[in-house]
């Protein structure tokens, strides 16, 4: 019995820094959200939460630095696609969604893209300029606010290991528990 009621005092005391700890800087756990993407199909970070890590990407259809990061986004998809789940969302600031979804037939993107209609997940993330990317590994952890590493290759074993305190309150958080008052 005091093993359980330890084990309670642990995940409650977890469960609330890292409900204090969401944000969108670099070290944070990761703002939910849903989208749908251009094809139609949802997109929910969470779905993502201890299966594989998340490159996150806010872009524009007029940017020319995202432009220029096409070619590495269609790479990694293409080799790492399983490894880590892209979503590229435009921020909506000047585009439509007709130009996003052209934008992405003409430069043949091979990864996901998705329209953030009245930019509720771009203000979520304290986007201001494009592009702005994030890692978030597969604990829900932002790893990278901008400065992605190049080679990604050697940091995918890192940002998909699952941390044995975070998985704990992943499987409460995925569990039909009432974390405010942690029963079931």
């Amino acid at each position: 019995m005091k093993a359980l009621k330890y084990s309670l005092a642990f995940l409650m005391a977890f469960t609330l820094s890292f409900a204090n700890a969401a944000g969108n800087a670099q070290g944070d756990f990761a703002p939910d959200f849903s989208i749908n993407r251009l094809d139609g199909s949802k997109f929910k970070l969470s779905d993502y939460r201890g299966k594989k890590s998340v490159y996150l990407v806010f872009w524009t259809t007029w940017c020319t630095y995202c432009i220029k990061k096409i070619p590495k986004l269609q790479q990694i998809e293409q080799i790492y696609g399983k490894q880590i789940e892209i979503i590229a969302i435009d921020t909506s600031v000047k585009d439509s969604f007709k130009k996003a979804l052209n934008f992405q037939k003409d430069r043949q993107i091979n990864y996901p893209l998705a329209f953030d209609f009245g930019k509720k997940v771009t203000d979520l993330y304290g986007v201001w300029g494009t592009p702005t990317e994030f890692i978030i590994d597969i604990n829900g952890i932002i790893k990278y606010r901008d400065k992605v590493p190049n080679l990604i290759s050697e940091h995918l074993s890192d940002w998909n290991m699952l941390n044995s305190r975070k998985s704990q309150f992943l499987l409460a958080e995925k569990s039909s528990c009432n974390k405010a008052v942690l029963h079931c």
